[in-house]
Parts: C-alpha cells; sequence; structure tokens
C-alpha cells in the first residue's frame, strides 16, 4: 500500500518508533500470555491506532474484532481480514479445553465475528470458500502469494554436495515436522534437511532434531528475504501439515514460495491441494514417515522428473500466483472503500 501512494502506519509488536520502507511502525510491547494480548495489549492497540487519525483500519488477528467494532463506532472505516475459518479452527485447539468448552467458544466467536463482519466495510480472505462463509455481500478474494521480485531477485547460494531438502515456516506437531525428520532418518543415501522458523518448544524440538542429527541443519529463525536463497538452493521444498480442519481448504503461501524458487513439493495428501497443486508436488499421509520417505526417494532417483515439476510450478507461479498481480486488488478495494 505505501509502494501504492498511501500513508501506512502499521501498530504492531516492535521495539522502537521507525519508518521502514515509507512504513511507520507504531511499536507495541511484547506480550505477556494469551490473557495480555486479548484484553490488554489489544486497547493499547486501539489508542495507537485513533492516534494516527487513519481514514481506513485493516485488522488481521480475531482478538481484534472488538477493537474493529470500536472502530466502526468512532466513525472510522474498517476492513476485516481473515486468512482462516477461525470459527472452526477453534474447535481443533486442545489448549482452550474439552470439545464441549472448544465448541461453544466457537458458536460464541462467531456470533461475534457475524456481527462484526454485519458493521465493517470490508471482508478479506484467501480462498473462495472462506471468503462464500464470511459473507458473501462484502468479501473479497486477495490470495497470500509471494513476492515474485524478491525471490528472483535474491542472491543464489551455491548447491550443496548432496541432496537438500527444505522446510520453511513454524516447526510444530501439526505441520508434521517430525514425521520428516523421521522419514530423513531412514533414507540410505547421503542427504540434508534444512529447517527454518520458530519451534513449538525445546522439547519438540529435541525430539525432531534426535531423529537423525547428522542429516539435520537448523538454520534458526532469520529474515525472509534471507530465506529465499536457501529455497533456491533445495531440491525439493517440504509441506506435510496434519488434516486440521483449517488446513483442509487452504493455499499455504511456501507452497507457492517453493514453486517460484522452481523446486518440486511434497505436500500433505488433503484433496483441496491435490487438485490445486497436482502439477507441480508428490502428496503422502503427513502422518506416515514410510510414505514421505517413498517419495523423496522418488524425486531423488529422477532429476529430470524433478526439474520438470520445479519448472512448471515456477512458470505457474510467474502467470498465476504472484503478489505483483494480486496486489491489484487490494488497491483496488481501498480506493472504492475510500470513495
Amino acid at each position: 500500500m505505501a509502494k501504492a501512494g498511501f500513508d501506512v502506519s502499521l501498530v504492531v509488536t516492535h521495539s522502537k518508533a521507525e519508518t521502514i520502507d515509507g512504513v511507520k511502525i507504531i511499536p507495541l510491547k511484547e506480550s505477556r500470555g494469551r490473557l495480555n494480548r486479548i484484553f490488554v495489549k489489544s486497547f493499547v492497540a486501539f489508542r495507537k491506532a485513533l492516534k494516527t487519525k487513519a481514514k481506513l483500519y485493516h485488522f488481521h488477528d480475531p482478538e481484534l474484532i472488538f477493537i474493529g467494532i470500536l472502530l466502526r463506532v468512532w466513525g472510522k472505516k474498517v476492513i476485516f481480514d481473515s486468512h482462516e475459518n477461525v470459527s472452526k479452527q477453534i474447535s481443533s485447539k486442545s489448549w482452550i479445553g474439552n470439545k464441549i468448552i472448544r465448541n461453544l467458544v466457537s458458536f460464541f466467536y462467531r456470533g461475534i465475528e457475524k456481527f462484526g463482519i454485519w458493521t465493517f466495510n470490508g471482508v478479506i480472505s484467501v480462498t473462495p470458500e472462506i471468503v462464500s462463509f464470511l459473507s458473501k455481500k462484502k468479501g473479497v478474494l486477495i490470495r497470500n502469494f509471494p513476492i515474485v521480485s524478491m525471490i528472483d531477485n535474491a542472491p543464489a547460494l551455491p548447491k550443496a554436495s548432496i541432496p537438500t531438502l527444505i522446510y520453511a515456516g513454524g516447526l510444530t506437531t501439526v505441520r508434521g515436522i517430525k514425521e520428516i525428520c523421521e522419514a530423513v532418518s531412514m533414507i540410505e543415501q547421503p542427504i540434508q534437511l534444512n529447517l527454518l522458523g520458530p519451534w513449538e518448544s525445546d522439547r519438540y524440538k529435541d525430539e525432531c532434531l534426535k531423529q537423525s542429527p547428522k542429516n539435520i541443519n537448523y538454520l534458526g529463525m532469520i529474515p525472509m528475504e534471507e530465506v529465499y536463497p536457501h529455497l533456491k538452493a533445495a531440491d525439493i521444498g517440504l509441506a506435510t501439515l496434519y488434516a486440521e480442519k483449517n488446513y483442509l481448504n487452504s493455499l499455504p503461501i511456501k507452497a507457492f514460495e517453493y514453486m517460484a524458487s522452481g523446486i518440486p513439493l511434497i505436500m500433505s495428501d488433503f484433496p483441496y491441494w491435490k487438485k490445486e497443486f497436482n502439477n507441480f508436488a508428490l502428496f503422502v499421509d503427513p502422518k506416515n514417515p514410510t510414505e514421505i520417505k517413498s517419495q523423496i526417494e522418488l524425486l531423488l532417483s529422477d532429476k529430470t522428473f524433478r526439474e520438470k515439476l520445479g519448472a512448471k510450478g515456477k512458470q505457474t507461479v510467474l502467470e498465476q500466483y504472484s503478489w505483483e498481480s494480486e496486489s491489484k486488488q487490494l488497491v483496488n478495494m481501498y480506493q472504492h472503500i475510500l470513495s
């Protein structure tokens, strides 16, 4: 939006007030737990957001729906941006409580969400199914695609002497990281798995890395622009998430980033993903390390096939799945609401 000529302020957790790439950063302190984030930090964000005197407010976090409603009461124009079907997601969040409690919380959240959407000026989501679920009248499809120019301009790292797999993103149980590590431990030929991102916990990190310590390389948390050289140097990208309700009809940006980097994918065998990524990926049961191992070995055994999938994926991203083209819809939405 800043590149499109808008005056943009971002109220976000950050260490200091500064301007980055034309965007004014208005800092918030780190959260002290979930309750603090929901009931204290949200209202601090509201107060700071009001001080920007913006003409349009765009928020994403579900706990900010109350704040979005308050902004409407203050006469502000508001966009609700939801990348997920949160009410469905709540039903699989074990930390919330047992199934009955989760269903009650999901029902309550959906009621607040529907009321908020009724008051908001626009709604955004990333798949047609979620857009339709949230609001057929106000919903706009703006998909979370990679910035292809950023990937193309990323410096190329030298290829490793042995085949390299990569996963970039949250390193958690439901993203199937342990099963990937188990699959790698069963492969006899020399191979390297690069993992990038935050761990769910130190315990889970130890469980995963002990599977095959010689073959697994944890690169830590690094800025996104530094991730792309590693993607381009890899041979296979992995996205083997568990079949959680929230993931079944999603379009994971990491899949498009792998494609834009010219590497083939191994993905969970969700029907929606098989339909969307059939020409660029092989599919597995994410909880079956033996199956993951077999598909890795299949791709590694046939370089021509591997390169063919990677080339198809890159061409498709360039033609259909770039943020450069998708962002125009966001600009149009802002202009429409502001006019």
